[in-house]
């Protein structure tokens, strides 16, 4: 039951989202009016009563940009070809985006700015990547690979 009430949460935020942008997507919600429908004839079937009209919609997760590890890969190279020179946030992000193809009309450029950040701040914490601009910084940081030491 737990997995009918998901799923049909997940079609539910699907469609509410697709009605306000309903002149330009009526194929898409007539589709996704039909699983729900077909959702909504079985539920009632199940031993436990849910009614499935209170079942409220949730966002269903974005699909990835890259395979899993690839924007942090993707960091230390662009990092490392630096040598040790500060590179912009952006700038990275970008180096990530020609490497992998990814079309910016289908992922938002904030969003992987955000996932590069979130990436960055922990190696620099571990002192891994320098951070070169102020923590509470509001602007585009730059960061630079620290280089290790080749011998005492």
């Amino acid at each position: 039951m737990a997995w009918l009430i998901g799923q049909r949460a997940k079609l539910r935020g699907q469609l509410d989202r697709y009605r306000v942008q309903e002149a330009a997507l009526p194929e898409k919600i007539r589709i996704l009016e039909n699983e729900l429908a077909s959702l909504d004839a079985v539920i009632p079937l199940h031993k436990v009563k849910v009614d499935a009209s209170a079942i409220i919609g949730k966002r269903p997760h974005r699909p990835r940009s890259a395979p899993h590890g690839e924007l942090k890969r993707s960091l230390v190279r662009s990092l490392k070809a630096a040598k040790g020179q500060p590179v912009t946030t952006i700038e990275l992000v970008l180096q990530f985006v020609r490497q992998n193809n990814i079309d910016l009309t289908k992922v938002k450029q904030a969003d992987i700015m955000d996932s590069a950040r979130k990436c960055l701040s922990p190696m620099a914490d571990r002192g891994v990547v320098l951070r070169c601009h102020p923590v509470e910084t509001t602007q585009h940081g730059s960061w630079a690979w620290v280089e290790e030491d080749s011998g005492s």
